[in-house]
Protein backbone atom coordinates (compact mmCIF):
# COMPACT_ATOMS: atom_id res chain seq x y z
CA UNK A 1 0.00 0.00 0.00
CA UNK A 2 1.24 3.49 -0.80
CA UNK A 3 2.10 5.64 2.21
CA UNK A 4 -0.73 8.15 2.05
CA UNK A 5 -3.25 6.81 -0.45
CA UNK A 6 -6.06 5.09 1.39
CA UNK A 7 -7.10 2.01 -0.59
CA UNK A 8 -7.22 -1.72 -0.04
CA UNK A 9 -6.72 -4.70 -2.35
CA UNK A 10 -8.35 -8.02 -1.56
CA UNK A 11 -7.33 -11.09 -3.56
CA UNK A 12 -10.42 -13.08 -4.52
CA UNK A 13 -10.69 -16.81 -5.09
CA UNK A 14 -12.20 -18.20 -8.28
CA UNK A 15 -14.45 -21.21 -7.75
CA UNK A 16 -14.81 -22.97 -11.09
CA UNK A 17 -16.20 -26.19 -12.47
CA UNK A 18 -17.70 -27.43 -15.73
CA UNK A 19 -20.57 -24.90 -15.41
CA UNK A 20 -18.32 -21.85 -15.23
CA UNK A 21 -16.93 -19.80 -12.35
CA UNK A 22 -18.03 -17.89 -9.26
CA UNK A 23 -16.22 -15.19 -7.28
CA UNK A 24 -17.43 -13.94 -3.89
CA UNK A 25 -16.94 -10.17 -4.13
CA UNK A 26 -18.22 -8.74 -0.86
CA UNK A 27 -19.43 -10.15 2.43
CA UNK A 28 -21.23 -8.02 5.01
CA UNK A 29 -19.19 -9.53 7.86
CA UNK A 30 -16.04 -8.04 6.26
CA UNK A 31 -17.49 -4.53 6.02
CA UNK A 32 -17.82 -1.76 8.59
CA UNK A 33 -20.64 -0.04 6.70
CA UNK A 34 -23.66 -0.87 4.60
CA UNK A 35 -23.70 -1.16 0.84
CA UNK A 36 -26.41 1.24 -0.35
CA UNK A 37 -25.94 1.12 -4.12
CA UNK A 38 -24.45 -1.23 -6.71
CA UNK A 39 -23.96 -0.55 -10.40
CA UNK A 40 -22.43 -2.24 -13.43
CA UNK A 41 -20.62 -0.22 -16.09
CA UNK A 42 -18.95 -1.20 -19.32
CA UNK A 43 -15.63 0.21 -20.48
CA UNK A 44 -14.61 -0.27 -24.09
CA UNK A 45 -10.95 -1.00 -25.02
CA UNK A 46 -8.62 1.99 -24.49
CA UNK A 47 -11.35 4.03 -22.77
CA UNK A 48 -11.35 5.31 -19.18
CA UNK A 49 -14.11 5.87 -16.63
CA UNK A 50 -13.76 7.92 -13.51
CA UNK A 51 -11.23 10.75 -13.23
CA UNK A 52 -12.99 12.02 -10.14
CA UNK A 53 -13.10 11.72 -6.35
CA UNK A 54 -15.70 11.84 -3.58
CA UNK A 55 -15.52 13.53 -0.19
CA UNK A 56 -17.64 10.94 1.65
CA UNK A 57 -18.25 7.93 -0.62
CA UNK A 58 -16.40 4.65 -0.21
CA UNK A 59 -16.41 2.34 -3.24
CA UNK A 60 -15.53 -1.26 -4.02
CA UNK A 61 -14.46 -2.09 -7.62
CA UNK A 62 -14.33 -5.46 -9.32
CA UNK A 63 -13.93 -6.28 -13.02
CA UNK A 64 -15.73 -9.29 -14.44
CA UNK A 65 -13.63 -9.88 -17.56
CA UNK A 66 -10.55 -8.52 -19.24
CA UNK A 67 -7.85 -6.33 -17.75
CA UNK A 68 -7.57 -2.75 -16.61
CA UNK A 69 -5.41 -0.21 -14.85
CA UNK A 70 -6.80 1.51 -11.77
CA UNK A 71 -5.23 4.92 -11.21
CA UNK A 72 -5.40 6.40 -7.71
CA UNK A 73 -4.26 9.73 -6.30
CA UNK A 74 -4.63 11.16 -2.81
CA UNK A 75 -6.16 14.60 -3.43
CA UNK A 76 -4.37 16.12 -0.44
CA UNK A 77 -0.82 14.68 -0.65
CA UNK A 78 -0.89 14.20 -4.47
CA UNK A 79 0.68 10.73 -4.07
CA UNK A 80 -0.17 8.44 -7.01
CA UNK A 81 -0.29 4.73 -7.69
CA UNK A 82 -1.41 2.47 -10.52
CA UNK A 83 -2.88 -0.99 -9.89
CA UNK A 84 -3.08 -3.54 -12.70
CA UNK A 85 -6.15 -5.75 -12.36
CA UNK A 86 -7.37 -8.71 -14.35
CA UNK A 87 -10.31 -11.08 -14.24
CA UNK A 88 -7.81 -13.96 -14.39
CA UNK A 89 -6.53 -12.93 -10.94
CA UNK A 90 -9.61 -11.23 -9.48
CA UNK A 91 -9.16 -8.55 -6.86
CA UNK A 92 -11.52 -6.24 -5.05
CA UNK A 93 -10.22 -2.68 -4.89
CA UNK A 94 -11.58 -0.56 -2.04
CA UNK A 95 -11.35 3.17 -2.67
CA UNK A 96 -11.81 5.53 0.25
CA UNK A 97 -13.03 9.14 0.28
CA UNK A 98 -10.65 11.84 -1.01
CA UNK A 99 -8.89 9.40 -3.34
CA UNK A 100 -9.24 10.31 -7.02
CA UNK A 101 -9.72 7.26 -9.21
CA UNK A 102 -9.99 6.19 -12.82
CA UNK A 103 -10.28 2.78 -14.49
CA UNK A 104 -8.82 2.26 -17.98
CA UNK A 105 -9.56 -0.81 -20.09
CA UNK A 106 -6.13 -2.03 -21.24
CA UNK A 107 -7.41 -5.13 -23.02
CA UNK A 108 -9.02 -5.86 -26.37
CA UNK A 109 -12.55 -6.60 -25.18
CA UNK A 110 -15.20 -4.59 -23.34
CA UNK A 111 -14.86 -5.01 -19.60
CA UNK A 112 -17.64 -5.01 -17.03
CA UNK A 113 -16.95 -3.05 -13.87
CA UNK A 114 -19.04 -3.78 -10.80
CA UNK A 115 -19.03 -1.00 -8.23
CA UNK A 116 -20.65 -0.99 -4.81
CA UNK A 117 -20.94 2.18 -2.70
CA UNK A 118 -21.78 3.04 0.87
CA UNK A 119 -24.16 5.81 -0.24
CA UNK A 120 -26.77 6.45 -2.91
CA UNK A 121 -25.97 8.75 -5.81
CA UNK A 122 -27.96 11.98 -5.52
CA UNK A 123 -28.43 13.73 -8.88
CA UNK A 124 -29.35 17.01 -7.12
CA UNK A 125 -26.17 16.98 -4.98
CA UNK A 126 -23.74 14.64 -6.79
CA UNK A 127 -20.70 14.69 -4.41
CA UNK A 128 -18.46 13.81 -7.39
CA UNK A 129 -15.54 16.12 -8.20
CA UNK A 130 -13.60 15.99 -11.47
CA UNK A 131 -9.89 15.20 -11.11
CA UNK A 132 -7.87 14.23 -14.20
CA UNK A 133 -5.41 11.46 -13.35
CA UNK A 134 -2.06 10.97 -15.10
CA UNK A 135 -2.24 7.62 -16.86
CA UNK A 136 1.49 7.57 -17.65
CA UNK A 137 2.34 6.26 -14.16
CA UNK A 138 1.73 2.61 -15.09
Amino acid sequence: MAKSIKYKVKELEIHSDKRGWLVEMLKQNELKENINQVYVATIKPNFTRGNHYHLKRKEWFFIVNGKANVYLQDIETKEKICLKISSRKPRMITIFPKVAHAVKNTGKETIYLISAQNDIYNTKKPETFTHQLNQKIC
